[in-house]
């Protein structure tokens, strides 16, 4: 199992059709819980995934994460239909080809610019926004670029391993 964690993230550039994309940025994500480390008061009760108005990615991650845990604490992966109904979470992935999930402000501003969620987008600029990891095509493949800074913000450690293999969407 190690050895495809490592693989998948070796290989940054996925080559994928769109109807593979699901699949493959809730694999991203499912994988981020290895290479991120949330402080000691977020190590409690329930692991909790939120995902924004995205069926086709909530699907995929409940399947991968099924039974699994981050460290001593159960996956739980929730849908989210809006921005208001967001709350408490660790990872929160907020895609923007939803016009309702097009204010990145609101979405910090609700969940705390200093709280440990770890914020995952798909849309150009976001990092400058505040966005911790922002997913984009290049070529029919599916890479992430990481704002280091925003995740230090949210009192988040990340893996050298994930950001030796970030890319740039510049």
């Amino acid at each position: 199992m190690k050895r495809l964690l490592l693989l998948i993230f070796a290989i940054v550039s996925i080559n994928f059709s769109y109807a593979q994309a699901a699949k493959h940025k809730a694999m991203f994500i499912c994988n981020f819980t290895k290479e991120i480390e949330w402080p000691a008061s977020e190590k409690t009760g329930d692991f909790v995934i939120c995902i924004v108005n995205q069926n086709d990615v909530l699907n995929q991650v409940r399947t991968f994460t099924n039974g699994k845990m981050v460290g001593t604490c159960p996956i739980s992966v929730v849908g989210v239909k809006s921005i208001d109904e967001i709350s408490k979470c660790h990872i929160l992935f907020l895609p923007f080809a939803d016009s309702k999930a097009d204010k990145l402000s609101t979405v910090i501003a609700k969940v705390g610019d200093s709280s440990s969620t770890l914020i995952l987008s798909d849309r150009p600029g976001a990092l400058k926004n505040g966005s911790c990891i922002n997913f984009f095509l290049v070529d029919d493949k599916l890479k992430y670029e990481i704002n280091k800074k925003a995740i230090d913000d949210r009192k988040l450690h990340v893996s050298t391993n994930l950001i030796t293999h970030a890319a740039s969407a510049e």
